[in-house]
């Protein structure tokens, strides 16, 4: 983790942006990096489909928010928030989407390594993870609300992000 000193927060985006709905966490990232704004101690980032090259990002913060798309029932589009004991349960989290290596396995090695940030994931539930650059109509709709949720997010880990005018 983090120096005990000194709370830092990262914002992850991942997912594949050729993929339609699948680039859902990336865009998301970029929709709130360009409309909040936030102190030093908190970082955004797109992680695309880095996989195991993430832990080296992951290593220095005490806080992490990931944001992906995250298949689960209900509808296209749906955000979700899943607190991080909750998703180590959960298959898709494993390395059964496009990454390199799943989520659930990225988290698991960097516990193995002795970090122990604390975690929650933003999901939208997408549509269409064919090949296509632009979001579904419904995951699109979708990006304002999870990046409110990270924003709130933030406050709940005791960081400030507000919107910027």
């Amino acid at each position: 983790m983090a120096d005990a000193k000194r709370k830092k927060a990262l914002v992850l985006g991942i997912g594949n942006v050729l993929l339609k709905d699948e680039g859902a966490g990336v865009r998301v990232i970029e929709y709130f990096s360009e409309r909040y704004g936030f102190g030093p101690d908190v970082t955004c980032l797109d992680g695309g489909t880095s996989g195991l090259s993430l832990l080296s990002h992951i290593k220095d913060y005490s806080h992490i928010i990931v944001v992906d798309a995250v298949a689960a029932s209900g509808p296209p589009g749906k955000v979700i928030r899943i607190p991080w004991e909750e998703g180590a349960r959960w298959p898709e989290l494993k390395s059964t989407s496009a990454h390199q290596i799943g989520l659930r396995d990225l988290i698991e090695i960097a516990k193995f390594q002795g970090l122990r940030p604390e975690l929650v994931i933003i999901g939208i539930i997408p549509k269409d993870m064919n090949p296509g650059l632009d979001l579904t109509p419904e995951a699109a709709r979708s990006v304002p609300l999870a990046a409110e949720a990270v924003k709130e997010e933030l406050s709940r880990f005791g960081f400030r992000a507000e919107k910027k005018d």
